[in-house]
């Protein structure tokens, strides 16, 4: 199953119904079944549940959606029931594949072909079950409907092996999703607006899960689940809509109407209230140097209108401000000293507009003054015309632009007015389009003048204890947003915008020549500047441009203590900035430019280079950016400072796993992988032990010797206009002293024989585990049909690991199933990662060795195969674009396969050469185990 806790947002639409429901009966389309339009039918049951059927030619060849609604989420739970609507979410799927399992036949094998794949979300008023379907009438069809009718008939029966498995999987799937990270937030929004039971504190979680039993479970189930709280929804190529709709009479028509919960609207009680100040200590962890303050102020909306139409209009209004505001407001700190981020919450878990403000404790004045200041500059001068004018083009060219004969469009219709709790059948697009025709500028700047002019009502502070704003009483940090000076501005040099390098500094580039030294045999054109560096242009037309730089140089070539420092480089240049221009005004630029932001250059332990993509009009640009980037990184103190500190925050609360990146950096080291990475804790001791002054001797011997370089150039130019920039950019890149003492480099071999080994982890809770087994074994480099048997391989296993969850109970959310072939050291890694918890890791390894032995013995169907070979990842074999081949080309003298080779090849692979490749591959001798284990926390 793949199960999607999606916290999607509520559209403020919402409130519409909120309002309609208080005052009348909530109606879609009519009460008997009739035709709306062509290929479309929709009526209410006589039990209350509606359903709306949707078909077109245009979806023929297409599998149907079949999508139920059910009127339940998060805002149903109570004190005790967190997060339970989630959980009951899950139940549905876990019984569908027990009878799957048990029943065999056509729906067994559409599981394991993965060929009708399902999924379900659970949102803040509606918890959806999703699943898909060949033709009307077949045995994937009616199996779906009669779970589906079961469900809101009130015969959901999971049982306790399904209740215990799913504690498990809730578990880790709360882990995974770094759920323990947004406890305080979790907390905050708890005390502004109450819609959601009160958060878990990560270290009961686990407990809080166990007890959704059985009886917490069924008085959650007969409290919300019931006909006329659902809605089906099925959309595809149907070709009988009438048998379609007499399906659904006969599978929900008999259910009963039952006693339903009454509903509440903690939204529309939010809107009510008064101003809110709300301050909250964040949850002590360990002991932090540095720590930040979050602060989130909310402008509430205005209660909607009862009518249709005018609460769409109300709706698009809003936003619009958003984005204008979001466009129009610093949305990255200015300073390296202030040092705050500032964004517009798009959640839409509040009707409100949300500015989320981040900064270092103790420097919370100084960025709250800041924001105010730009507010206070938009409520005076209102939004630029151009701003407005590109959001209003953009919403008529999307409307212009639909294609309602996609299916993926419309059933992204249909699951935005469902959770909007919108009217399906009313045209929004048109009376949307006839709206923006008929805005003007001038009211847009009114609405927002008027929306701003109050705020911000609510105000919610999470801070470290000690910190002094937790001190603070309402009047005073309001005077920090009234204290504001107005006409402060931080306008960025409108220089800045067309140009990377200043004018004087293009002076002092000449054009250097060069000479062509013809085509490679990938047709491109092989170009040598006067200081060594070799360019090779692939010139496409109609295509962005690709720019990748690369030296077999690496960190690897360094001595001992500049190993690790070697690999902050990139992300100290990256935010020190480059040439005259901070980080700040890089990003400002590139953005201005179309281009895109981010780390450009890299380090790994054998190569260094550089990365950039740019539109193609962006040549000489893209062209500047690297010339910067490779000649004049800033060394400014306050940057690394900045640095420093923004790495500290990252390893205290990394946006990955950190677990299952450090578990797959220590495994990799004790396999010699050439490219193992860091983990967060030498990562970390590295930043702090390194000085400004070694980073650039290291940045130095790494990327300024251009005669070593080797430059791959695509995308939509002529010769004429590049060679004259390459000569005067490329050509003139700096040439350090500082060289690299070479040494010859030790080749790797696998180890002998299996390898067990357990890893204790910072940053691991105590009760979690990561398992992680992995299958190394040669593959030579240009063997294309090992690494498509590598590939196989992982596909097969993956479709059965499944049953460990569903089938053994054994408690699993997430399988990782992973393959790649490591082309430096010749070597195929098939790598089976499994987050558990304490106690079951023998079993699963067991329960591994269970699975690939069975397939030594029995092949796989042919069905199951042909699934797999419909779905191959083509271009993980062939490259994914020029570029890629290029490098693959010069790095490592290999010649891609053809695509027509590979599928010619993927033909002839039979279900007995799957058996043979992994009798052969997946054995012991290859068989590596690994477990990252958390730190027990030492108590007083």
């Amino acid at each position: 199953m793949q199960d999607i806790k999606r916290l999607k947002s509520l559209n403020f639409f919402s409130l519409v119904w909120i309002c309609f429901l208080v005052y009348s009966p909530f109606m879609y389309g009519q009460t008997e079944a009739d035709t709306i339009e062509t290929g479309i039918r929709s009526g209410t049951l006589d039990n209350g549940m509606r359903y709306l059927i949707h078909s077109k030619a245009a979806w023929e060849g297409q599998n149907v959606s079949m999508n139920l609604y059910v009127n339940t989420g998060y805002e149903m739970e109570q004190e005790g029931q967190t997060h339970l609507a989630h959980y009951l979410e899950h139940l549905p799927f876990a019984i569908y594949l027990d009878e799957a399992t048990a029943k065999g036949g056509a729906l067994l094998e559409a599981v394991r072909s993965g060929k009708y794949p399902w999924q379900g979300y659970t949102n803040v008023r509606h918890t959806c079950y999703l699943f898909l379907f060949d033709t009307v009438g077949s045995e994937i069809y009616t199996a779906e409907l009669d779970l589906l009718s079961r469900i809101i008939g009130g015969s959901l029966k999971p049982t306790p092996e399904n209740l215990a498995a799913e504690h498990g999987s809730f578990y880790q799937e709360y882990i995974h999703r770094n759920g323990h990270l947004g406890y305080d937030e979790e907390r905050l929004f708890w005390n502004l607006s109450k819609v959601y039971a009160p958060a878990v504190r990560p270290e009961h979680y686990f407990d809080h899960v166990k007890g959704f039993n059985r009886d917490a479970v069924s008085s959650f189930y007969n409290d919300w689940y019931h006909p006329q709280r659902a809605t089906l929804m099925m959309v595809g190529p149907i070709t009988d809509l009438d048998q379609a709709a007499q399906d659904i009479e006969d599978y929900f028509g008999k259910l009963k109407a039952t006693p339903a919960k009454k509903l509440v609207y903690p939204k529309m009680e939010y809107l009510q209230r008064p101003n809110q100040f709300i301050q909250l200590e964040q949850l002590e962890t360990d002991e932090q140097e540095l720590s930040e303050t979050k602060i989130d102020l909310y402008w509430r909306n205005r209660i909607p209108p009862k009518a249709e139409p005018k609460a769409l209009q109300q709706k698009w209004m809003y936003e619009m401000l958003y984005a204008l505001i979001g466009d129009q407001l610093p949305q990255i700190p200015t300073t390296y000293d202030l040092h705050y981020t500032l964004g517009v919450d798009k959640s839409g878990e509040l009707p409100a507009l949300g500015l989320k403000l981040k900064t270092f404790t103790g420097r919370e004045r100084g960025a709250v003054e800041e924001v105010a200041t730009a507010l206070n500059q938009l409520k005076k001068q209102g939004v630029d015309q151009a701003a407005y004018q590109k959001y209003r083009q953009r919403e008529l060219n999307a409307i212009d632009q639909r294609d309602n004969n996609t299916l993926g469009a419309v059933l992204s219709t249909y699951d935005q007015r469902m959770l909007a709790e919108e009217s399906l059948e009313f045209d929004q697009l048109a009376l949307k389009k006839r709206w923006l025709n008929g805005l003007s500028y001038d009211t847009v700047n009114s609405e927002l003048k008027a929306f701003l002019r109050d705020g911000p009502q609510d105000i919610g502070i999470l801070a470290p204890k000690g910190a002094a704003v937790l001190n603070l009483n309402e009047a005073e940090f309001r005077s920090w947003l009234d204290q504001a000076k107005l006409g402060v501005g931080t306008e960025a040099n409108e220089e800045l915008k067309t140009k990377l390098i200043s004018d004087s500094l293009l002076a002092r580039l000449p054009r250097v020549p060069s000479r062509d030294l013809g085509n490679d045999t990938l047709g491109g054109q092989l170009i040598q500047l006067a200081n060594g560096a070799r360019v090779v242009l692939y010139p496409q037309e109609g295509a962005p441009l690709k720019l990748h730089g690369f030296r077999n140089v690496g960190a690897s070539n360094l001595n001992k203590e500049d190993f690790i420092r070697a690999q902050l480089v990139p992300e100290w240049v990256h935010t020190s900035g480059a040439g005259a221009y901070t980080h700040f005004e890089m990003q400002r630029m590139l953005t201005d430019l179309g281009m895109i932001y981010g780390r450009a250059l890299y380090v790994n332990q054998e190569e260094s280079g550089i990365k950039l993509q740019a539109p193609a009009e962006r040549l000489e640009a893209l062209l500047q950016l690297a010339h910067l980037y490779l000649s004049a990184p800033r060394e400014d103190p306050e940057a690394f400072t900045y640095w420093k500190e923004d790495e500290f925050l990252f390893y205290k609360n990394p946006p990955y796993g950190r677990e299952e990146h450090d578990l797959t950096v220590l495994s990799k080291n004790d396999l010699k992988e050439v490219n193992p990475g860091l983990t967060a804790e030498e990562r970390y001791k590295a930043v702090q032990l390194s000085t400004m002054t070694e980073l650039k001797e290291i940045y130095q011997s790494l990327f300024q010797h251009p005669q070593e370089f080797l430059f791959l150039l695509s995308g939509d130019f002529s010769e004429t206009e590049v060679i004259p920039l390459l000569e005067t950019y490329l050509g003139n890149l700096r040439v350090s002293e500082n060289q690299v003492k070479r040494e010859e480099k030790v080749v790797s071999y696998l180890p002998k024989g299996p390898l067990k080994k357990t890893f204790r982890i910072p940053g691991i809770l105590p009760s979690d585990l990561n398992l992680r087994l992995q299958y190394s074994y040669p593959i030579a480099r240009d063997d294309w049909k090992a690494q498509v048997n590598l590939k196989l391989m992982r596909e097969v296993i993956n479709n059965r690991l499944w049953e460990l969850r569903h089938v053994k109970k054994r408690g699993l959310y997430i399988v990782h199933v992973v393959s790649n072939s490591n082309i430096d050291m010749q070597r195929g890694n098939l790598v089976i990662t499994l987050p558990t918890v304490v106690g079951m890791e023998q079993m699963l390894i067991s329960d591994v060795e269970e699975l690939v032995s069975w397939f030594k013995e029995h092949p796989i169907s042919e069905s199951e195969l042909n699934a797999i070979k419909s779905r191959f990842y083509l271009m993980g074999i062939t490259g994914k674009s020029i570029i890629d081949k290029g490098y693959r080309y010069y790095k490592w003298d290999l010649q891609l396969p053809d695509p027509e080779a590979v599928r010619a090849y993927l033909e002839v692979v039979s279900p007995g050469d799957i058996q043979s490749f992994i009798q052969e591959k997946l054995v012991p001798e290859h068989r590596y185990i690994f477990m990252g284990k958390g730190v027990p926390e030492v108590s007083n």
